[in-house]
């Protein structure tokens, strides 16, 4: 069987994140904690473990489709069953090698992966890997900025849906969580929150139609194939999600792959990286439910006139 992959993990050269002010979170329960560092790219990396060995650090991407090993730790690993697959990137589409992983642990949950397409260490900030979707289904994902720290459970052990004031239903393509009702600028928008990306890209359609934000300058990423991709990138913009809105915001334009296997090239849409995200206090991706929750900063609350919004 010939397998094919979406990631749509990169890396923007030259770009930094954005502090915010972040309050304290409510107590989220009994659910799996686990302790999340920086890696090259100010993502965030999670340890894992393989057949008892390790923690290996690993990037969480939930805009990627699968859970990816680097050569170098499957060659230590001695994980030598190899197969191939297309594995899509944000710049480029190409056959890689494929490994199946016995006893893969996150936290206290260990499963094998069937699956786990290899790259390049140096095309993923030097993490030992970038864990995907298909190890967080049937999960609630919670990111807390503040402790810089991932609790994985359900829904109810990770307290449910109480301290988060914006909470969107989602469309579900490819295992994703895709956001449709959204704006950026008064243009409705299709948003994928996607934590292995450092920056937010749009597709060609938003481009079209976002006339007033200003024009910046080239802005060059590089995905996990080692492909590198360049467009313009335009600044000041405004994104609202129910009642949350991030201005300011920067978005990178270009064709990537990652539209085009998902279906979105022919209506606006974003891939919503961590320089965004770092403007909540908490976000919570609920695979299980279909759910992703936003925990908005005190500045924000001051300014909301409506809360606990519903799509």
């Amino acid at each position: 069987m010939h397998w094919s992959f979406a990631l749509a993990a990169l890396a923007s050269i030259g770009s930094t994140s954005a502090t915010v002010d972040i309050g304290p979170i409510p107590n989220v329960g009994s659910g799996e904690v686990l302790k999340m560092q920086p890696e090259a790219h100010d993502r965030l990396t999670v340890p894992v473990t393989i057949s008892g060995m390790g923690p290996f650090h690993f990037v969480l991407d939930t805009g990627a489709q699968a859970t990816v090993l680097s050569t170098a730790l499957a060659d230590r690993l001695m994980l030598t069953d190899r197969k191939s697959a297309v594995l899509v990137g944000m710049a480029s589409s190409r056959t890689v090698e494929t490994t199946f992983v016995p006893d893969f642990a996150l936290g206290s949950r260990t499963f094998p992966i069937r699956v786990a397409p290899l790259v390049a260490a140096a095309n993923i900030g030097g993490a030992d890997g970038i864990l995907g979707i298909d190890s967080l289904q049937g999960q609630r994902v919670l990111l807390d900025f503040q402790h810089q720290r991932i609790a994985v459970d359900d829904a109810r052990q990770l307290g449910g849906n109480r301290g988060y004031e914006i909470i969107v239903t989602a469309h579900v393509k490819l295992g994703q969580l895709i956001i449709t009702h959204a704006s950026v600028d008064g243009i409705r928008t299709a948003v994928l929150v996607d934590t292995g990306s450092e920056s937010s890209v749009g597709n060609a359609a938003l481009e079209q139609r976002l006339s007033r934000m200003k024009l910046g300058g080239e802005v060059q990423m590089q995905d996990v194939n080692g492909a590198s991709l360049s467009g313009p990138s335009r600044l000041g913009g405004s994104l609202e999600i129910g009642d949350a809105s991030i201005n300011n915001l920067s978005i990178t334009f270009a064709d990537a792959p990652t539209f085009h296997t998902l279906g979105l090239t022919n209506e606006p849409a974003l891939i919503l990286g961590m320089h965004e995200l770092r403007a909540f206090n908490r976000v919570a991706i609920d695979f299980q439910q279909r759910r992703i929750l936003f925990d908005l900063p005190a500045s924000a609350l001051d300014n909301a006139s409506l809360l606990h919004t519903h799509y």
